[in-house]
């Protein structure tokens, strides 16, 4: 009997045992959460430079920082691919997207989802996320796709319907796919959905002070984590759901969430609480859970905002004096390099870019005509170091930064008024300074117009330098051999009538990139021209050469005169006239006129009306981002 009894005993030790150790299929996912790491960046599905789905009068020049247009929106965004060429096809608008992102170190789009949106915006965000995944597939692009969810709702909305939406929505866009493998997937293949305000799926999650609730009472979180897998029933592949944190300076509330999501991931205003964020990344760690690192550029939403309202303006009547525009950032790169400096530290699972192309924000990072490709060879050299400890830069680069006015003009001028966020962090010497950074492969004295800054040790390095009126040079010396002299191709020029508070930044390898990223078009177009027109191989040479000098020209015709409407568009003309002539020595007259025809056509394209032009929704609910304030 006693023999019997300890086998017994033994028998129920390890089927405690196996139940206690068993892992639940929650914990089973986040393991294997991200095979690899990646860099995903939020895509603006209509800010492309496509012909039939894009918003077009947001790109261009003449009817941004040109025209009327930017005293109703005050937009000062001119994106370069505006100027590299005219719209061009769908197809071949997504793969310059997403081969301008990868030479920047992204790996991936992802897509902001409203689901109560109109039938035309949802019938626009499938046609043209679908479109993007099959220009990565038929162009073999090494490229992910995900999407986040807004589940944002009122009381009056049934969550049913909702959730309706998404489902239907959801599996339209897998069976449109053909369920690719470009999807976003964990280590076990389950497709990974971002959903925000991911509580709002039960009616107690609907109060802005919900978290007080659920901590009182844990079963509600259960309860959010049961509709979801609900609705993960009927789907037709298998998903992955992640939280969005809003709510971090608690680490019990924490824990809940991971109770019953495999992940959590927090949106840009939260990164400012840093206690709050190195508190998630240590329980993520405890918990065997991916953690994820939000990084943004440096804000600079050139949005006008209400005077009485605090709000962004709408109104067209709005005058100067009844607006003003957020000023956020005083160091130029400096929040950028620290939230890639937080994500290497906190051995961050993914990087997540706050913004790709949401100009009107002014935290993307598209190539455009204040920054070039300096943010993104920044976070390509973070992504190095994140994938390879080891990891030194293999050339030497050198990024400027400053804001165009002079030390003593804010808001001295008629333009619209500058007001500081945080005025207690606002120092002017930040503010009236060039920041120098520096990405050295070896340690080098740095000069800014032929004044010694210091020596810059190998990898990356920041100075700060007074503001002069005229040129910027930056010359990097090495055992008395100048390695680096970089004449920055804008001037500070201050004085003038609307300030521009949006930070610039160049960089010494900007030139190449931007042919390199012209190149992406060009081959598209050139392919075309040898099938219409038969051009010969040192034709197509010339074709390019052409076209590259137009683009340089425009580039920087606007950084001379791009506040002066009408000679940059003066010079924007000579430059094109130049261009129809070299073109008109390449083709036969015959050829010529077909050539110029088309031209022109797609010249005057407009692509999709805005919304408060009337005449359809396509941007109904995605002109701009949410703002975030940060939560304890």
């Amino acid at each position: 009997m006693k023999y019997l009894s300890l086998l017994q005993l033994l028998l129920l030790i390890c089927t405690v045992s196996s139940t206690t150790f068993a892992q639940d299929p929650v914990q089973e996912t986040a393991e294997v959460f991200f095979p690899e790491k990646v860099v995903l960046a939020l895509n603006h599905p209509y800010y492309n430079f496509s012909i039939n789905d894009a918003y077009l009068k947001g790109m261009k020049y003449e009817s941004t920082l040109g025209e009327a247009e930017v005293k109703k929106h005050y937009r000062t965004t001119v994106p370069q691919v505006s100027m590299m060429g005219n719209p061009m096809e769908n197809s071949d608008s997504y793969e310059y997207e997403m081969r301008s992102a990868k030479l920047m170190g992204i790996d991936g789009f992802k897509f902001e989802f409203r689901p109560l949106g109109t039938d035309y915006y949802i019938n626009q965000f499938k046609k043209i996320f679908s479109a993007y995944m099959k220009v990565a597939e038929d162009k073999n692009i090494d490229f992910k796709f995900s999407i986040a969810i807004e589940m944002d709702r009122t009381q009056n909305i049934p969550v049913s319907y909702l959730l309706m939406k998404v489902e239907n929505t959801l599996n339209e866009l897998f069976k449109s796919t053909n369920y690719s493998k470009k999807w976003l997937r964990t280590g076990n293949n389950k497709v990974i959905v971002f959903t925000k305000f991911t509580q709002k799926v039960i009616d107690e999650g609907l109060e802005k002070k919900y978290t007080k609730q659920f901590l009182a009472d844990p079963s509600l979180m259960k309860k959010v984590a049961d509709v979801y897998t609900s609705l993960k029933k009927g789907l037709n592949d298998d998903v992955a759901f992640v939280y969005q944190g809003d709510f971090i300076g608690n680490n019990r509330f924490m824990h809940q969430v991971l109770d019953h999501f495999p992940a959590i991931y927090t949106l840009r205003g939260i990164q400012s609480y840093e206690v709050g964020m190195d508190r998630l990344a240590e329980v993520c760690k405890k918990r065997n859970r991916p953690f994820i690192q939000s990084v943004y550029s440096d804000l600079q939403g050139a949005n006008r905002h209400s005077v009485k309202t605090n709000r962004i303006i709408q109104n067209t009547n709005t005058t100067d004096k009844e607006t003003f525009v957020k000023a956020h950032n005083y160091k130029m790169t400096s929040d950028l390099r620290k939230l890639l400096e937080k994500g290497l530290k906190r051995d961050a699972d993914m990087m997540f870019v706050s913004s790709w192309n949401y100009y009107d924000n002014g935290s993307h990072f598209a190539p455009e005509l204040h920054h070039g490709y300096g943010l993104g060879l920044i976070l390509k050299y973070y992504k190095n170091k994140w994938l390879d400890g080891n990891f030194e830069s293999h050339e030497d680069m050198v990024f400027t930064s400053f804001k165009n006015y002079l030390p003593g003009e804010l808001n001295q001028n008629n333009g619209v008024q500058i007001r500081f966020r945080n005025k207690e962090k606002y120092q002017l010497q930040d503010l009236d300074s060039v920041e120098v950074v520096t990405v050295l492969k070896e340690g080098g004295d740095v000069y800014f117009n032929e004044k010694y800054l210091g020596f810059a040790p190998k990898g990356i390095h920041a100075f700060y330098v007074e503001k002069e009126k005229g040129k910027m040079q930056v010359k990097v010396k090495r055992d008395k051999n100048t390695v680096v002299d970089y004449t920055v191709p804008k001037q500070i020029i201050g004085k003038e009538d609307k300030t521009d508070f949006i930070t610039y930044t160049f960089s010494n390898l900007d030139r190449s990139y931007a042919q390199l990223n012209q190149n992406i078009i060009l081959d598209n177009e050139m392919h075309r021209m040898r099938n219409r027109f038969l051009i010969s191989k040192d034709d197509e040479i010339k074709w390019r050469l052409s076209a590259s000098k137009r683009f340089l020209d425009n580039l920087q015709a606007m950084y001379d005169y791009g506040s002066f409407s009408s000679k940059c568009l003066d010079m924007q003309e000579k430059n094109y006239k130049k261009y129809k002539q070299q073109i008109k020595e390449i083709l036969p007259e015959f050829n010529y006129g077909i050539w110029l025809e088309l031209e022109e056509s797609a010249m005057n394209n407009e692509g999709i009306p805005i919304v408060e032009d009337n005449l359809n929704e396509a941007l109904k609910g995605y002109n701009i981002l949410p703002e975030y304030t940060k939560q304890k």
